[in-house]
């Protein structure tokens, strides 16, 4: 009864304490610019933040796949380069699946499927092996 209560609000304040002192401290700090908190990182920022973070994870432990939803969406072009050889230096030890907007992303990829809606309103999948796309953009059939 009246015993079990107590443990169980004591349990719960030991579980609260042990938890307190875990995650992660990020401290991101762009050149030439003074951050005080997260919050005040541009969109691009908070991307490549994020993004270093998870590269760092892969590099260390790398899982057979990851899924990448449009996670560079709001980085320039420099760092959309940036973001793509990374991609494609982890690549050869975790397959990525990217959906994505951004041809250099698209550029980088061993191989892209498209989805285009017609007139009635049916989709339509395309797919297309990258390595069998000639530079001036004709297909090489093999």
């Amino acid at each position: 009864g009246e015993d079990e209560e107590m443990n169980d609000v004591s349990n719960n304040e030991q579980n609260e304490e042990e938890h307190e002192g875990v995650g992660i401290d990020i401290f991101a700090c762009p050149p030439g610019k003074k951050i005080t908190h997260l919050s005040m990182l541009s969109g691009g920022e908070r991307s490549l933040t994020s993004l270093a973070l998870l590269f760092a994870i892969i590099s260390h432990n790398p899982p057979p796949f990851a899924v990448l939803d449009e996670v560079e969406a709001a980085l320039d072009e420099a760092n959309s380069r940036r973001f793509s050889t990374m991609l494609q230096e982890l690549s050869g030890q975790t397959q990525f699946i990217a959906i994505t907007h951004n041809r250099e992303t698209m550029a980088r990829a061993g191989l892209l499927y498209g989805v285009t809606m017609q007139r009635d309103g049916i989709s339509q999948l395309l797919s297309v092996r990258l390595d069998q796309v000639k530079k001036d953009g004709v297909l090489v059939s093999g």
